[in-house]
Formats: structure tokens, sequence, C-alpha cells
């Protein structure tokens, strides 16, 4: 599951019709269990420009719940990516087409 908090959504300038209804409630994401505002599928691009890119599609779930991350990533898009996390280096590798 990917989570990117309501805040980010409405900063990045999509328009609330974007997301999908979904009356769903998920648990582990802070202390109480949260309500979902809906979904929405967007091409994500990972990496940067001059050393590499990869673009994949991600199902965002919004939340709207107050936390110090613009979005948590899950295991399908880490999945899709290739990815391998490095959390004592806090740094995800994968390998792009560059």
């Amino acid at each position: 599951m990917d989570v990117p908090f309501w805040k980010t959504f409405r900063k990045m300038g999509l328009d609330k019709e974007a997301i999908i209804p979904l009356d769903e409630q998920i648990v582990g994401v802070s202390v109480e269990r949260i309500n979902t505002r809906g979904y929405v599928d967007l091409h994500t691009k990972f990496g940067r420009a001059d050393r590499g890119h990869k673009t994949i599609i991600v199902r965002y779930l919004i939340v709207d719940v107050n936390m110090s991350y613009n979005a948590l990533l899950g295991r399908p898009s880490l999945n899709k990516l290739g990815a391998i996390v490095s959390t004592p280096h806090l740094t995800t590798k994968f390998l792009t087409d560059c």
C-alpha cells in the first residue's frame, strides 16, 4: 500500500475529482484507525533526470492524518521498481535504463 497524506495531495495541485472514493479504514500508520478519502492512480517518477529515473503507475491510498512524511511507499511499488532498501544507510537503490 502506498499512502500520500492529504496535505501532500493538495500540494501536488491535483483535482479532488481525481480521487476514486473508498470507504475503508487502515491501521498501522499511526496509533488510531484512519479513514481513507479514496485512491488515485498516478504515474510516478523515481530517481533524477541526470542520473537515470524510472516511471511506474502507483495506486495511492489518500488519508487525512498529520505525519512528518509526505508519503509512505509499500512493497508493491518497491517490487515494481526492483528496489533494494537499506534502512541503516537511509537509501533505496534500483536499476534504470541509463
